[in-house]
């Protein structure tokens, strides 16, 4: 087993990738209600409508929760010790999940981010940078 793992692609999450590789965010619609939603499903939970398109999201937000991480739990992030993770609340509404990049000044619930767009090993990945 190797320490590296890449995220996992799959029907419901290929489109994400797809627009992360051409610099996009994007989310998934219900086509019956409307609502937005991140991570995706194969059918909507607010009203059980199984018809969806991915649609592009401003790629700005606010950090809802951060944690600094002082531990690597892999071997491969041992030299990026200490390094932030955030849930970030999309202005469209939906939450986000990522690294935060290391700035010039800590963090805090409430700060605007915005997204940027990286391909490591490969993987299209986005990651949070303080506004």
């Amino acid at each position: 087993m190797t320490d590296k793992q890449a995220p996992v692609k799959d029907q419901l999450s290929q489109p994400f990738f797809d627009a992360a590789a051409d610099g996009k965010l994007s989310v998934q619609r219900c086509d019956g209600c409307g609502a937005l939603r991140w991570p995706p499903l194969p059918s909507c939970p607010e009203c059980r409508g199984r018809e969806t398109t991915w649609i592009e999201v401003t790629p700005v937000g606010t950090i809802w929760s951060f944690v600094v991480y002082h531990r690597a739990f892999q071997k491969s992030l041992r030299d990026q010790i200490p390094y932030t993770v955030a849930m970030v609340q999309l202005d469209e509404g939906p939450y986000l999940v990522g690294r935060l990049e290391q700035g010039e000044r800590k963090p805090a619930v409430g700060d605007r981010v915005t997204a940027e767009f990286l391909d490591l090993d490969g993987v299209p990945t986005v990651r949070w940078r303080l506004a």
